[in-house]
């Protein structure tokens, strides 16, 4: 209980509905908005397909349909029968999202990891949470789970749920709401048109190569024109700085690239590199693959 002094205030004059969910934003665990960026398109155009690496802090998913799955409180009652509630209960959601089966497997990666969650709703509202530092706004912290298994027999559009649990009742007492000029969509025009990025070719430490298939997602085309520059390596445990030297366009989406361990050394049996391909128009990513990670034998 918060042992505080209480006061009244005044009410609205207009009585606005919030609406229901029909989307949220994972931003990175301490992303951070001022009242003006928070509504700032541009912002979170950068945040979900910048073409730097370093700044794309951020990923929107539609929602099709979600339970509030948080614990009703727990009231205790007293010998003398007078009631109270015992503690807070965090909230948590069940929400099922607008992806395609390939977009799901993709996000395995996030699960267990903590973000913080700015939700949007139908009636067009932004909502997040306010911090101790008055003029800072982010989104609620939250661990997020998948649920892998059969496809529901009764209603299709729950196939793909994300389990959402948060970490702080507190958050929620300090919601503000705001009511930008885009909408949830805008946001999901910008997310990239995903790609699948999968080795054909293991790594030949002799020729320093490894082949790999680009294509584009559910679709199996293949995806052509890239560069040298397109493939990152996010990471890797390579006793040097692991970089795609060069590449070579084999045609419909195969390509045969030249990794080296430093300046020319080859990866040695063991090592491993974690990397991922995108297509851009110098400031926006407009395609994205999986990451996807070889360990060479």
């Amino acid at each position: 209980m918060d042992c505080q002094t209480g006061y009244f205030s005044g009410l609205s004059d207009v009585i606005c509905k919030l609406g229901k969910i029909n989307g949220f934003m994972l931003t990175d665990k301490g992303t951070t908005f001022t009242d003006a960026t928070f509504i700032t398109e541009s912002t979170h155009h950068l945040g979900i397909a910048s073409a730097t690496t370093a700044n794309r802090d951020s990923m929107v998913f539609p929602v099709l349909n979600y339970e509030n799955t948080t614990d009703d409180v727990t009231i205790q009652t007293s010998n003398l029968n007078l009631k109270d509630v015992d503690g807070k209960v965090v909230p948590s959601a069940l929400f099922y999202i607008d992806v395609s089966a390939c977009d799901y497997q993709t996000l395995k990666g996030l699960e267990g990891r903590l973000f913080d969650v700015v939700l949007f709703t139908d009636e067009g509202k932004q909502i997040g949470t306010r911090t101790s530092t008055l003029s800072t706004v982010k989104g609620f912290r939250a661990k997020i789970a998948f649920k892998y298994g059969l496809p529901p027999s009764d209603n299709g559009q729950l196939q793909y749920a994300v389990h959402m649990f948060f970490r702080a009742q507190s958050e929620f007492e300090n919601v503000t709401y705001a009511s930008p000029s885009y909408s949830f969509t805008d946001l999901v025009d910008f997310v990239p048109v995903g790609l699948d990025v999968r080795v054909t070719t293991a790594y030949v430490t002799g020729t320093k190569t490894s082949v790999v298939l680009v294509t584009k997602r559910s679709t199996g085309l293949g995806h052509i024109g890239l560069a040298a520059a397109d493939f990152e390596i996010l990471e890797s445990n390579g006793s040097a700085t692991v970089v795609v030297a060069s590449i070579t366009d084999n045609g419909l989406g195969s390509y045969s690239l030249v990794i080296n361990n430093g300046s020319a050394s080859a990866l040695a049996s063991g090592e491993w590199y974690k990397l991922q391909v995108s297509d851009d128009d110098s400031t926006y990513n407009t395609y994205q693959s999986n990451v996807m990670k070889e360990t060479v034998a």
